[in-house]
Parts: C-alpha cells; structure tokens; sequence
C-alpha cells in the first residue's frame, strides 16, 4: 500500500492518525487465518453486484488478534483489536464483494470507543499477462477514539502488478582449467 505522502508519516494524516492496511481485512477468510474466527452463513442476499453468500464473522476469543492494531506512535506500543462483522460473497464467482467489520469490545486503554470499516471490492484488470484480480475499490473507516468521531473514505486506484518469474537450469559446474605449462622452470615434480 502507498500513499502519495511526502514523509507517509503518521503526522502527514488528519489527525495524526494513519489509516494503513484496510485492503488487509480480507485475510480474516486465508487459510491460516478462518480458524480464528467463529463463522456462519445467513442465507442469500441480493446486493446490487448480484445475489451474494451473507456470512457473519467474528473473532474467537481463544485465538490471537492478528488481523487489526492500533499503534501509538511510529515505536509506540500496539494494541490488538478483536474484529466481528459480515461479508458478502458473490454467489456466481465466489469472490468477496464487500466486508464490513466492527471491534468486538472498546479498548478503553487507549479510548478507542468504536472502530468500524466497511470496504466494496471489484476486479481489476491489468494489461500485463492478460490478468484480472479482485481487489479493493473503496473504504469507508468509522472511529470514535479519544471522544472525536471520524470518517475517512478511501478510493484505491493505480494498482500495479509485480511478478517474478524463475527459471532453473541445472547444468555441470564451471571448471577453470589453467593453461599447461610445459616448460620444467620453476615447477616441481611430485614423484621426485
């Protein structure tokens, strides 16, 4: 994620408050991440995208929160933040067409009263390689923290795709092989 900041520090937001990582809050359904999260499907929704898969999340309270922090400070101390919400899931593509998500409890530590995100995903096409993922579009970020109560929207655009090819070649290995010398000068022979 980049932003068109001078320094992208915090200080360059409103606020102070930089709000990084929402394209993020997707990883709740990777595979090293679902079992942290109790889950269930409430039936079929009709969103404008299409009919969609409703399903509620919500974070498990045996498992570390790993999805969403609150940093205070570029050094500063961060705080977890337990996550609950729903996702819609294109009936026709399987693809997430849009989450929202809300904090499971307060963080009265650092007078974090609400924190709520709610972000519409699409595909993107890019010419390289013919390739189409489904990714961001926008982000609408709720907060209440420190009796101040925010709203920022969010447009991703100028996505860039970035792939490394390898190739292996297995080959015998390079053997410098010296010129002979087949003068007697100077060379000794091991025999003797």
């Amino acid at each position: 994620e980049y932003r068109s900041t001078p320094s992208g520090g915090p200080a360059e937001f409103p606020g102070g408050v930089a709000t990084n990582g929402l394209p993020a809050l997707v990883l709740i359904f990777h595979p090293n991440n679902v079992s942290d999260f109790a889950m269930t499907c409430e039936g079929l929704a009709q969103l404008s995208a299409g009919p969609a898969w409703q399903i509620h999340f919500r974070q498990r309270p045996d498992k570390p929160d790993v999805i969403k922090r609150y940093r205070i400070g570029a050094d500063g101390p961060s705080y977890p933040v337990a996550l609950k919400g729903r996702a819609w899931i294109s009936a026709d593509t399987y693809q997430i067409v849009r989450l929202e998500t809300d904090m499971v409890a307060p963080l009265p530590q650092i007078r974090l009263a609400a924190d709520r995100a709610d972000v519409e995903y699409g595909p993107v096409k890019f010419a390289k390689d013919n390739v189409s993922m489904w990714l961001p579009k926008s982000a609408d970020v709720y907060y209440d923290w420190m009796g101040k109560r925010i709203h920022r929207r969010h447009s991703f655009s100028n996505y860039m795709l970035f792939a490394v090819d390898d190739k292996q070649k297995i080959s015998a290995p390079k053997v410098d092989e010296a010129p002979a010398d087949n003068s007697s000068s100077g060379t000794m022979n091991p025999k003797q």
